[in-house]
């Protein structure tokens, strides 16, 4: 039997005042995948991303978390069960680590209460998971961006969410941090059985974590698929509007995408 989806978009249209960046979109994201949503820039990728987690209302159709739409329910019930994690924050500098953590309680906290143990418990293995526990006490301007985005991806894991939504979490990082952070949120998958979607402009990553790959163009599905499915070389040059090669890697099946130097004609400067 096939997970029930725990995300299901029908005839979604979506956008800002005056603008549709999405367009007639129905997919739907089964419990436990690991989805990435890729594509150029302005392609539509942050825009459902913030309609998943219920940022954004749709303008048109639907879009379900576990059978409802998530437009009925109230921001601490979403809060609750889906946690958004952008790609930059105003992180404040005056708070601790473990400080920063424990605002992911805020939508268990009624009213003026204070943290309790399930609370306190819950924000130990966030840290333990993102390996932060050793810096708990320090300041947030202490850390380096790779620890900055590790405590914030610890802050959406301390609200102990079913769905995690990851935009760019690897942004502005070396390969060696990139690949840490993403090794970290494979494992969380993994072990934890977490719902995540990401967003990425590394197709080298998306092939290498995401069990399914959906390919965005002008805020339209351009291809959806397992990576071997969706990265090829046709469609990713037909929708980055650039030559790209394929290759797959002889040791472990994954798949690196190249982009192509265009064959400008004798005497042509690029």
């Amino acid at each position: 039997m096939n997970p029930s989806p725990i995300l299901q978009a029908d005839g979604l249209s979506a956008g800002y005042p005056g603008r549709d960046v999405l367009h007639d979109l129905s997919f739907s994201i089964a419990s436990g995948e690991m989805v990435g949503l890729i594509g150029p820039n302005g392609a539509g990728k942050t825009t459902l991303l913030r309609v998943m987690a219920g940022d954004i209302a749709p303008g048109t159709g639907t879009m379900r978390f576990q059978a409802e739409p998530i437009s009925s329910l109230s921001h601490r019930a979403r809060a609750r069960s889906i946690a958004y994690v952008p790609p930059t924050l105003d992180l404040m500098s005056a708070m601790s680590v473990a400080e920063f953590v424990a605002l992911g309680r805020t939508p268990y906290l009624e009213g003026w209460r204070r943290l309790g143990s399930g609370d306190k418990e819950a924000i130990e293995r966030a840290l333990h998971a993102t390996d932060l526990a050793s810096f708990a006490g320090r300041n947030m301007h202490e850390l380096s961006e790779g620890e900055k985005h590790r405590a914030m991806i610890a802050l959406g894991l301390a609200q102990e969410p079913e769905l995690l939504l990851l935009d760019e979490p690897t942004a502005h990082l070396d390969i060696k941090h990139a690949w840490q952070i993403m090794e970290l949120i494979h494992d969380l998958h993994s072990s934890d059985s977490v719902t995540i979607v990401i967003t990425t402009h590394d197709l080298n990553i998306a092939s290498e974590f995401c069990t399914r790959l959906f390919l965005m163009d002008q805020g339209r599905l351009a291809a959806t698929g397992v990576p071997g499915d969706v990265l090829k070389d046709e469609p990713l040059s037909n929708v980055y509007d650039y030559p790209v090669r394929v290759v797959v890697d002889a040791d472990t099946g994954a798949r690196r995408v190249f982009p192509q130097r265009p064959q400008w004609p004798a005497g042509r400067k690029s």
